[in-house]
């Protein structure tokens, strides 16, 4: 599970998200599976390009692409 107080600390540097936004989007992330979670940490929290998180995680492009692209939808229906 996500640490909240990472996600939220990388949230809230985001100029458009208050401290409330950035709170609920750390709780959202850490409703999500670890795997999700894992390619949301390595892309967006820890800034790697999507070839850095492969190698990091050990998986294909791609699937750290679709893992991304499922967190996304996953997070705007849980922030609506």
């Amino acid at each position: 599970m996500a640490d909240p107080s990472i996600v939220r600390d990388a949230a809230a540097e985001d100029q458009s998200l208050g401290f409330e936004d950035a709170d609920a989007l750390a709780r959202a992330v850490g409703t999500l599976a670890p795997d999700l979670q894992a390619a949301v940490r390595a892309t967006y929290l820890d800034g790697l390009t999507v070839p850095e998180a492969s190698a990091l995680l050990g998986i294909p492009t791609g699937t750290i692409k679709t893992r991304v692209k499922r967190a996304k939808a996953q997070l705007e229906g849980a922030l609506r």
